[in-house]
């Protein structure tokens, strides 16, 4: 008798949400077994009422579309960013290939800052003619209150060590910076400035700058042992 009362209460007793969640979890299939359920359940919405499970469920995938959508357009404009990145930068290092003096390299780190709408500035410790001399002591000073181990500093600069490396950096802008280095030796500083404060981040690649550096390292050398020739 009292197995009898025990399994009649078990019967009539409520079944609990993780019991529910549990048995559905279990049973993937349930829902497909009992189709009908799928547009008799409606669920209590804020804003809608009550909804059926079948438009709560095309509203995720609604949802989810429209969030791969703007995924898929990011990726494409950051593509498309990268790859006009990249056009530039080579056709830089293109006109550095035919540059035989400071002067052509200047020239043609202006067109490059055109391309890319930033300011740009080559400064050498030992005086090249033809390009701005930056003092050394000024540089590592740089290094060491900014770059943290870092080969290059991204981000923003106070007005007092921006007026080291640019003539006239751009007010609240950011910054990139570049030591010139090439065979174990180092000729100056490249640097790079946009009136976005935003724009150069410390987590972003700096593969094209330093490649641009090592170039004018390259001519920084060629220049010196020349000049020492003549």
């Amino acid at each position: 008798m009292n197995d009898g009362v025990q399994a009649s209460t078990l019967e009539t007793m409520p079944l609990s949400d993780e019991a529910v969640a549990a048995y559905l979890k279990d049973n993937p299939d349930f829902f497909i077994r009992h189709r009908d359920l799928l547009t008799q359940l409606t669920v209590p919405h804020g804003e809608q009422g009550a909804v059926s499970l079948v438009e709560i469920q095309l509203k995720r995938l609604r949802e989810r579309v429209a969030e791969l959508e703007e995924d898929i357009t990011q990726l494409m404009s950051l593509g498309a960013k990268n790859d006009a990145l990249f056009r530039a930068f080579a056709e830089a290092h293109q006109t550095l290939l035919r540059a035989d003096t400071p002067q052509a390299v200047q020239t043609a780190l202006m067109a490059l800052s055109e391309q890319l709408q930033l300011s740009v500035s080559l400064r050498v410790y030992a005086p090249i003619d033809g390009l701005q001399t930056i003092s050394r002591q000024a540089v590592d000073q740089l290094k060491s209150h900014h770059f943290a181990g870092r080969r290059c500093y991204l981000g923003r600069l106070r007005r007092v060590d921006a007026e080291v490396v640019m003539a006239t950096p751009p007010e609240l802008g950011s910054f990139a910076l570049v030591p010139i280095k090439g065979e174990g030796k180092e000729w100056g500083l490249l640097s790079f400035a946009s009136a976005d404060g935003g724009h150069f981040q410390p987590e972003m690649d700096t593969l094209f700058i330093e490649q641009l550096a090592a170039h004018l390292a390259i001519l920084c050398s060629q220049w010196t042992n020349k000049g020492e020739r003549q």
